[in-house]
């Protein structure tokens, strides 16, 4: 009676542990890294209120006048970003309805945008704005094979297709 005693109790913490060792980690939730510049200027208006009563176009202006700002006050690119992509993250990681997939595609995509904004030539009188458009991958060959075929980049023919259609009726 002990023997299978001792055996029942070594085969059920047996499985328990290889239960321990064999189940995946669970994903960790959508966190923000902490990151302080001190060196944003003070005058700065808030990222909070960037995207308020705002659209894509208007908060895109806004976002291109903060910038502005921010390289005014003499703030280096790599700061420009860490500030703005540091504020912006919080704001998206308290949107419950978004899951963290999502949130983080969001974040990298601030944060590509910002990018070009901070380390573009900042002596033009209008900036060049990014547009991220995902597409299919057979979609993404036809416009390449488009381009190769008029002997251009994908993003000079994408330009040129985009222009092409805003002057028709």
């Amino acid at each position: 009676m002990t023997v299978r005693f001792v055996l029942l109790l070594v085969l059920s913490c047996g499985a328990g542990l290889a239960g321990l060792i064999i189940r995946p980690a669970d994903a960790a939730a959508f966190t923000c890294p902490d990151t302080v510049t001190s060196d944003a200027p003070r005058n700065a208006s808030p990222l909070s209120d960037l995207y308020s009563g705002a659209n894509d176009a208007t908060a895109g202006n806004r976002l291109s006048e903060l910038m502005a700002d921010l390289r005014k006050g003499g703030m280096k690119p790599a700061l420009i970003v860490d500030h703005l992509v540091g504020a912006y993250c919080p704001l998206v990681a308290n949107d419950g309805s978004i899951s963290d997939k999502q949130k983080a595609d969001r974040v990298r995509r601030f944060a590509r945008q910002v990018t070009g904004l901070a380390y573009g030539p900042s002596g033009q009188d209008e900036l060049d704005v990014l547009v991220d458009v995902p597409l299919i991958p057979t979609l993404l060959g036809q416009v390449d094979q488009a381009a190769a075929k008029a002997g251009l980049s994908r993003d000079a023919w994408i330009e040129r297709a985009i222009k092409q259609q805003l002057t028709l009726p």
